[in-house]
């Protein structure tokens, strides 16, 4: 039978608002579906940035206890030479270094006691940690009795083994912690490809019904995912990093007055393979590093770490510039830290205003005198750590002027690709009229040196001491 037209109509009219009732129901339901999916992933990229963020400082805190781990036993060689008839002073050093490197392992391992790890590495951190006290305590009791000149022969193969047994267990951490967090970086790049699919899937659907609003909920979606995503997982990383390695504020030096600047050329991490740092040491004098680490990443703001580290240790109780950095190289070769690393270690002296510097493949310090006239020091780089694992390096000297002042800084502030470094060194050799204060100086060289932000290649370091 022919259904009448007008009929045919009516039903039609009937159906329709039924089916884009459905198709409104369905183009809700997917966006929230979608949008539920969305807010997992970035509740889940945050939890997961976190957690890198512990695992990478949880690595630092191991690396670090292990570098000390290797400093106790050549401080217990050390101190089994020194027992065998040198100086009060030699064994008071020996004593002193030993007790720095026990500090700081102990310091190390209770950073670790303390964080928020994943539970899967919480086990072996902690079956790790007695041990490590233990070979701690032998290790300045086995110190103590070789500066006396009372050898065991028995407890220093005791001492041996044990350091051989936690190598060995190190390592196996070391793995750990390095797995642990390639599964978690793992796992977010899975959410992510999820994500993809779920808003791929229902852009297609909403787009026959709500085009428009689903294309505006797919970009705010996917914009806030990668933006959440990012911020989570660099700024955990990054802002460690970056409270940890460079100091929160330059220390109070008698007679003189300090300031420094550091831009990194990565904006994403905020982080870069510049460092610098001012330590205050036992014998009253100050020391001054700046350094650069090959790279503008993360890997390079970790190797950066260790060496500011191990630098710092070394520079406690040798008053060489040259020395410290020749142990530094040392260390670098045999941690593997890093490839190359370019450093410049300076010892100014208070009371004489003498500075004592050696440069690892650094550019060479700038001394600014009262009248704002400048001048580079002289002397041949040795060649930078990591290089070369019997690299010597030598020590020289200048005196600093009443209110005359040292600048230290990165190839950052010189290496562009519009001019060659000897022009540009040439150039900020040339500088005159700067200001007389420190802080005045920094900004002073920066606004001259960077007067183009685009054409600079790496990272832009300063160091300033002036003269009282």
């Amino acid at each position: 039978m022919i259904e009448p037209r007008g009929e045919r109509l009516f039903t039609n009219q009937r159906q329709w608002p039924r089916q884009l009732l459905a198709l409104g129901v369905l183009s809700a339901l997917l966006t929230l579906s979608a949008t539920g999916s969305a807010v997992f992933a970035v509740t889940h990229t945050v939890r997961t940035g976190h957690e890198l963020g512990q695992l990478s400082r949880a690595q630092g805190f191991h690396q670090d206890a292990d570098m000390m781990h290797d400093a106790l036993l050549t401080d217990f060689a050390d101190a089994r030479q020194a027992g065998r008839g040198t100086s009060p002073e030699a064994k008071a050093r020996v004593l002193t270094r030993t007790k720095s490197d026990a500090g700081k392992f102990r310091s190390d391992l209770e950073a670790l006691r303390t964080m928020e790890l994943p539970a899967d590495v919480r086990p072996p951190v902690e079956e790790l940690r007695l041990p490590r006290l233990r070979y701690v305590a032998m290790a300045e009791q086995r110190v103590r009795s070789e500066l006396q000149g009372r050898h065991d022969a028995a407890a220093e193969a005791a001492f041996r083994r044990e350091f051989q047994s936690l190598l060995t267990r190190q390592a196996q951490l070391t793995r750990t912690l390095a797995d642990r967090a390639t599964r978690v970086e793992e796992a977010q790049a899975n959410q992510e490809r999820t994500v993809v699919a779920v808003l791929v899937v229902a852009s297609v659907v909403l787009l026959a019904g709500w085009a428009s609003l689903v294309a505006m909920l797919r970009r705010l979606a996917w914009s806030l995912f990668q933006a959440l995503g990012r911020e989570a997982e660099q700024r955990a990383v990054a802002e460690q990093l970056r409270r940890t390695l460079v100091p929160e504020r330059l220390p109070d030096v008698p007679g003189f007055r300090l300031a420094a600047r550091s831009r990194p050329v990565n904006s994403e991490t905020r982080v870069g393979g510049d460092w610098y740092d001012v330590i205050p040491l036992p014998s009253g004098d100050v020391g001054l590093v700046v350094g650069d680490v090959v790279g503008h990443d993360l890997e390079a703001a970790t190797a950066m770490g260790q060496l500011r580290a191990a630098l710092r240790a070394c520079a406690v109780d040798e008053p060489s510039p040259g020395a410290v950095l020749s142990r530094v190289n040392r260390v670098a070769d045999l941690l593997q830290v890093t490839e190359l690393t370019t450093c410049l270690y300076a010892v100014v002296n208070p009371s004489t205003h003498t500075v004592r510097w050696s440069s690892a493949g650094h550019l060479n310090p700038l001394a600014v005198q009262a009248i704002g006239s400048a001048e580079l020091l002289d002397g041949d780089p040795g060649p930078p750590i990591g290089v070369a694992d019997d690299a010597v390096y030598v020590d020289r000297t200048c005196r600093l002027e009443r209110r005359g002042s040292l600048m230290l800084y990165t190839d950052g502030l010189v290496e562009r690709r519009s001019a060659s470094m000897t022009d540009n060194l040439a150039r900020l050799e040339s500088i005159r009229g700067a200001p007389s204060d420190p802080e005045g100086l920094c900004d002073y060289v920066l606004e001259l040196m960077l007067a183009d932000d685009s054409d600079v290649l790496d990272d832009v370091t300063v160091l300033v001491l002036q003269s009282a």
